[in-house]
């Protein structure tokens, strides 16, 4: 099924709620998590410390095994530290909790389920469905007339908004993305990231966003934080000081173009220490 040209907005009796209070801060303390299924002992983050405000959107970049996703699946509650807290707003995270939402790179959609009951579950599963308010997300996701649709009837965009629609029907006070954009042509990536930003702009949710092209996570990003090879520690760690909002020309301007160079130096440089690793091995 073709991709929609763009998405609209559509307004319907349960608009999305504006958020208004500041939650969702996040404190990563001496985060260390190993694997050890055959008894090796595999460090894949050591000693890890990074704060990060209620409301603020930050992009982790790194090179591949360096831990991004460990930090990511500590923060959602699917894995539990080695040692170390993971907090947010001061508790410790404990296991999945839907005020903490996660979106991968393959969307998770049940496909015996159409779009609208896809979006209704989490909800349900609580006992909060609020009337108009699934269809009133999927307009102003674009998918809007395709409530019935099966998941494998849709493009790979349109499967990742739903993906987008059921998290937010949660009211997450989190956003956790796993690269959930790096399968998309270059056209619907740049819808979806103009999406992703409109939301998080309108309902003042923390975001916490995987990446490997860096272009993404400075374009999208209020900190870029750029983690070492493995174990995985924070590098270095850096402030976007553009202006918002950011269209897609701001790539070409010098200051773009000096925090581009900076973090692809900082990744080179760890890529290069974890392929001497692999061959040290």
């Amino acid at each position: 099924m073709s991709e929609p040209q763009s998405v609209t907005e559509t307004k319907t009796e349960s608009e999305p709620t504006t958020r208004t209070d500041a939650t969702g801060a996040i404190d990563i303390d001496h985060l260390t998590k190993i694997y050890d299924p055959k008894g090796e002992g595999v460090v894949a983050v050591d000693d890890m410390d990074l704060h990060i405000e209620a409301e603020e959107f930050v992009a982790l970049l790194g090179p591949s095994g360096c831990g991004k996703s460990t930090v990511m699946n500590c923060l959602a509650g699917y894995l539990e530290p080695t040692e170390g807290d993971v907090l947010v707003d001061g508790d410790q995270v404990t296991g999945p909790d839907p005020k903490r939402g996660v979106v991968f790179q393959e969307n998770r959609l049940f496909p015996w389920k159409t779009v609208q009951e896809n979006v209704e579950f989490g909800p349900q599963m609580r006992d909060n469905i609020e009337d108009g308010r699934a269809q009133s997300i999927l307009g102003e996701m674009g998918l809007e007339g395709f409530e019935d649709a099966y998941p494998s009837g849709l493009s790979g965009g349109m499967q990742q908004r739903a993906e987008l629609a059921r998290l937010l029907a949660n009211d997450p006070d989190i956003m956790l993305m796993d690269e959930p954009f790096s399968a998309l042509d270059a056209l619907t990536k740049e819808i979806m990231q103009k999406k992703l930003i409109e939301v998080w702009e309108r309902d003042n949710r923390t975001v916490v966003f995987i990446t490997h092209d860096v272009e993404e996570a400075i374009l999208l990003a209020d900190r870029v934080v750029v983690m070492t090879a493995r174990p995985g520690q924070v590098k270095d760690v850096i402030d976007v000081d553009l202006d918002r909002p950011r269209d897609p020309e701001i790539v070409t301007t010098e200051r773009f173009t000096e925090l581009r160079e900076r973090a692809l130096s900082v990744i080179r440089e760890e890529a290069q220490r974890a392929l001497e690793q692999e061959e040290s091995v």
